[in-house]
């Protein structure tokens, strides 16, 4: 499953809650794959300030607590207003909030803590 140089450490499997979307972690970076956006984003790992789990229902957000920013304007490419979530929050870029929903949100998240930094 890898190419020369890149060294996969996880693929979230394809499902209609990702809508058949394929996100992959490397050790330097993450690719998400999205069939709406026809392309794949690719965000090094250094450029990442934050990611975490977060419940569905993403404009609740606004109750729990976090900005307009996090809650209202993330690029959601897939259902994760209606499925548990990974929210990321990157340093750089035109759009700085990402909302997508791998098949275990909490495993994909753990294994980009590993990678954030390097």
């Amino acid at each position: 499953m890898t190419r020369f140089g890149e060294d996969l450490l996880h693929v979230s499997k394809r499902s209609l809650r990702n809508l058949w979307q394929e996100y992959r972690i490397y050790e330097d970076r993450l690719k998400l794959k999205s069939w709406l956006l026809l392309r794949t984003l690719v965000i090094p790992s250094a450029d990442i300030l934050n990611i975490e789990v977060r419940p569905r229902f993403v404009m609740f957000d606004l109750l729990r607590g976090k900005s307009i920013a996090y809650t209202l304007l993330p690029m959601k490419i897939d259902f994760s207003d209606f499925h548990t979530n990974v929210a990321i929050h990157r340093k750089s870029g035109l759009i700085k909030h990402i909302r997508i929903t791998p098949n275990n949100p909490a495993e994909f998240v753990e294994i980009c803590r590993t990678i954030m930094g390097k």
